[in-house]
């Protein structure tokens, strides 16, 4: 019973953290790095929506890299090599968090509880 709700809380606050995350993303007002990385750390990298959304932006990088126009071609180049960039700096940050947050938890994905 205890640790259902412990992920489920879990999820409530890193969905949360996300969407701070991405409003910060957008307004500039907020920044919004800080909120991702705890965000995706609480997730967890498996998490099928994570998945969903970072699909999602490598095709619309994708997308516009491959259009005609000189302009859009251009900024989708260069989205994509600094979302690459950014790739390989957060990573470990978030690999690291998760297994802190793991480790708080005392709870490990790849070694579900037996009920």
């Amino acid at each position: 019973m205890y640790l259902p709700m412990l992920l489920l809380i879990r999820r409530i606050i890193g969905g949360f953290f996300l969407l701070l995350g991405i409003i910060g993303l957008i307004m500039p007002i907020l920044p919004g790095w800080p909120f991702l990385v705890p965000g995706i750390a609480l997730l967890g990298s498996r998490d099928p929506w994570l998945r969903v959304i970072h699909l999602g932006i490598i095709r619309l990088l994708k997308f516009c890299k491959s259009r005609r126009t000189p302009w859009i071609r251009r900024s989708g180049e260069r989205l994509f090599v600094a979302y690459k960039q950014a790739r390989t700096v957060i990573a470990p940050l978030i690999l690291r968090s998760e297994r802190t947050i793991e480790r708080w938890v005392g709870y490990t994905p790849k070694h579900p509880p037996q009920a």
